[in-house]
């Protein structure tokens, strides 16, 4: 069944590399690169040009930096190569960490990020990563603009999940920096 936008229950978790096989397998890229979840994998959906359509896993396989998949009616290599570059979006229940496990970065989707100092900085719309860390991708509250804020643990205080709010202590001039590289590239 095709459809025209990703439900929210949903959360983009890579891209379909190629075609494996001639049975219709396809080898999708994590980028997170963790595939220890993905034995409770129940439907695949993948996103291409603006059209989703969701598959029932039948067999699947932790493989290089992602997995491969063998998907309810795709029979051939041909029909899985028309996937090649899709966007690869998993149920987001799959991502709930239990007490006492490391949280999913998707489980602060949209939570505020107040600083010590500085009071509201915006609200988290994604996830990015350079070669040290994981970073926070922000809405900025007064300005509007995107602005990516290291996610390391010496600069969280608090993650408050019944108000949706985490509380940093940023180190000062961050915020600026950011500011300053964004208009750089502008």
């Amino acid at each position: 069944m095709m459809q025209n936008k990703i439900p929210e229950n949903k959360v983009h978790i890579g891209k379909v590399i190629d075609a494996h096989g001639i049975r219709g397998d396809i080898y999708c890229l994590i980028f997170s690169g963790d595939s220890s979840w993905i034995s409770k994998l129940k439907v695949l959906s993948l996103s291409c040009s603006q059209k989703t359509q969701n598959f029932d896993v039948k067999k699947i396989k932790a493989f290089k930096k992602g997995f491969i998949a063998t998907l309810e009616n795709l029979n051939d290599r041909n029909q899985a190569e028309e996937y090649k570059g899709c966007e690869v979006w998993v149920e987001a229940s799959l991502f709930v960490s239990q007490d006492g496990e490391s949280l999913y970065l998707s489980e602060l989707l949209k939570f505020s990020v107040i600083d010590r100092c500085l009071g509201q900085i915006g609200i988290i719309e994604a996830f990015s990563s350079n070669a040290w860390q994981d970073l926070l991708v922000l809405t900025e509250s007064l300005s509007q603009k995107k602005i990516e804020i290291p996610f390391v643990k010496e600069f969280v205080t608090q993650i408050d999940y019944a108000n949706k709010i985490v509380y940093m202590n940023l180190p000062e001039g961050l915020l600026e920096i950011n500011t300053q590289g964004s208009h750089d590239q502008n």
